[in-house]
């Protein structure tokens, strides 16, 4: 939902919610919060948690992690088909990787790979000036 200005001492004595290991759920006065460490001092920050979310996790709808993800994000975590679109993306803007990580073919349609291969081989000549020695072309 929202970074709070509530200190660790306050969230510390706030009631705890019993949660899986790695999530530390707190209430008090009728509201959720979790809590984020960031940076290499490890600086704690606060969060809230919107009511209507915690209610998704206790119906067994999300998971400890996905309610962590959106009080600190404010939006849910990607889902395994955006990931995988955002990959794609990703690849598509620099496809030299479908050169020396073939799994990352597996992304595309035949008709996508035939077009991206001819210029992630030229961006890895380009780059290394020379394809690896045992790259075999999926085109072939």
């Amino acid at each position: 939902m929202s970074l709070t200005k509530i200190t660790w001492e306050e969230f510390d004595i706030f009631d705890k919610i019993e949660s899986p290991k790695g999530y530390d759920f707190r209430t008090h006065e009728g509201k959720y919060y979790t809590f984020g460490e960031f940076g290499v001092a490890s600086v704690r920050r606060i969060f809230e948690i919107n009511p209507s979310d915690f209610n998704e996790y206790l119906l067994g709808r999300r998971t400890a992690r996905e309610i962590d993800f959106k009080a600190q994000n404010d939006c849910w975590p990607p889902t395994e088909e955006e990931k995988k679109a955002s990959e794609k993306q990703f690849i598509e803007e620099s496809p030299t990787s479908l050169i020396d990580l073939p799994e990352t073919r597996e992304l595309f349609t035949q008709e996508e790979l035939e077009r991206l291969i001819p210029i992630a081989e030229q961006m890895w000549i380009d780059w290394r000036g020379k394809l690896p020695d045992d790259y075999v072309s999926p085109l072939k």
